[in-house]
């Protein structure tokens, strides 16, 4: 039972490499946060079935979207895919144009990303979540660090955005600060996409680490000091009928994947040219899904009281 509300809480909080802070929210349901889950309205999708935004910010004025995911959540089949959307992503954004996806949100902050992601892959998305570095490093801090395998030597520096990486390579705990110099790395063949696998193999390796059974313990007196780097509207009782129904989830369960499509060059710039036709038909294929086996643990979250 522990160990399963763990993976809740860290299925949630780091979706993006940005947060656990999902979870630690969960244990201050007094604080003045806005909580969100988004709501899967195309036809193929039963209301059970939801989803989450998440958005990571960079620390340039006006804010970025350095980070984009959302969670796919079927709660008939017991699984939750983690799609991340590379930042540099060509979408049509409306009253702009083509451009990339974190443009969005410096023009027009989390609406304006998610009416893009809306017409982009024919979802609404009513609520969000976002957090920003401070967090990242302070909950790396407090689990002790996370243990990785950096793959090459890392060094880049970038004075306007503040940014100073110098990685050397080698399997190393990384603390806080290093290891957002380490989900932030993209100078490589592999760009954004490489980034993202690293994001995605960091938040495995801090699954790992959150098997101590001491670390769970450990999460709540972070709340506090954590809450001013979170932003999220999902109502709190919203945010119990999902913890009912991921008390149940197995890690395994859990899917990460990668907006599908190529890199390209378009007037000198470099975008990521995704396939909607094949991500909106991915999204299809996960919620047609039903459970196999019988019903087993996982829960409806709006069969536990509703809205």
């Amino acid at each position: 039972m522990r160990r399963s509300w763990k993976v809740f809480y860290l299925i949630l909080g780091f979706l993006i490499g940005f947060g656990v802070l999902f979870a630690l929210a969960l244990f201050g349901v007094r604080a003045p946060f806005r909580w969100t889950v988004v709501k899967k309205v195309m036809g193929y999708v039963t209301p059970e079935n939801t989803c989450i935004l998440v958005v990571g910010q960079d620390n340039i004025k006006p804010l970025r979207s350095d980070t984009i995911i959302l969670a796919f959540v079927n709660t008939k089949s017991g699984e939750v895919l983690l799609l991340s959307v590379p930042r540099d992503s060509r979408l049509p954004i409306p009253g702009v144009g083509y451009d990339k996806a974190n443009h969005a949100y410096a023009r027009g902050g989390i609406e304006l990303l998610k009416k893009t992601l809306e017409g982009s892959l024919g979802i609404e998305i009513p609520y969000f979540v976002e957090v920003n570095y401070e967090a990242f490093e302070k909950v790396v801090d407090a689990l002790g660090g996370v243990e990785v395998e950096v793959e090459k030597p890392m060094y880049y520096v970038d004075r306007a955005q503040g940014l100073f990486i110098n990685l050397k390579p080698g399997r190393q705990v990384l603390n806080g600060e290093k290891a957002l110099q380490y989900v932030r790395f993209r100078h490589d063949p592999l760009g954004d996409i490489g980034r993202i696998k690293r994001q995605q193999a960091f938040l495995q390796a801090l699954i790992a680490k959150a098997q101590d059974p001491s670390t769970l313990a450990r999460l709540p007196a972070l709340f506090e000091s954590l809450k001013q780097a979170l932003r999220t509207n999902i109502p709190l009782e919203n945010i119990l009928q999902l913890a009912l129904w991921f008390k149940g989830l197995e890690e395994k369960a859990v899917t990460m994947d990668i907006l599908p499509g190529e890199p390209v060059y378009l007037n000198g710039l470099s975008f990521w040219e995704p396939q909607l036709d094949v991500a909106r038909e991915k999204i299809h294929e996960f919620f047609a899904r039903e459970r196999s086996g019988g019903e087993g643990s996982g829960k409806n979250p709006e069969g536990q009281g509703g809205h």
